[in-house]
């Protein structure tokens, strides 16, 4: 059950992510950015799944982030979850303070985190 459970998470982190590009494309960056967030926050939750870690609330995002990073020895999370941080603030922004080449970048990072996880749960 908790594998299907994680499998399910990644698949959500996949539809998030194609979202965001999605709305990216339609110049709505306050959802891009909030799909982007959506999918690094099911990647990381497929990840505390599969790995019997809490997370329940939006301040154990940096946990998992951390713990994937020293369990699968893969110090570039660190970056992706910064970027995955931004795009969750972005949504908070007025939209003069959005660049969507900047959140196309963060968007890359985000993928790069689902790319690098999914790995580890499937």
């Amino acid at each position: 059950m908790a594998s299907q459970i994680a499998i399910d998470h990644v698949g959500l982190a996949k539809e998030f992510l194609e979202r965001s590009k999605g709305y990216l494309s339609d110049g709505d960056l306050h959802q891009a950015s909030e799909k982007g967030w959506g999918a690094a926050s099911h990647i990381a939750k497929a990840v505390a799944v599969k790995n019997n870690w809490p997370y329940e609330h939006h301040n154990q995002f940096d946990t998992v982030i951390v713990n994937a990073r020293q369990r699968y020895r893969l110090p570039q999370l660190r970056n992706y979850g910064r970027a995955a941080h931004i795009l969750h603030q972005n949504y908070y922004q007025h939209p003069s303070l959005l660049n969507a080449d900047t959140i196309q970048e963060d968007i890359d990072e985000v993928e790069n985190l689902v790319n690098a996880l999914e790995a580890h749960v499937v």
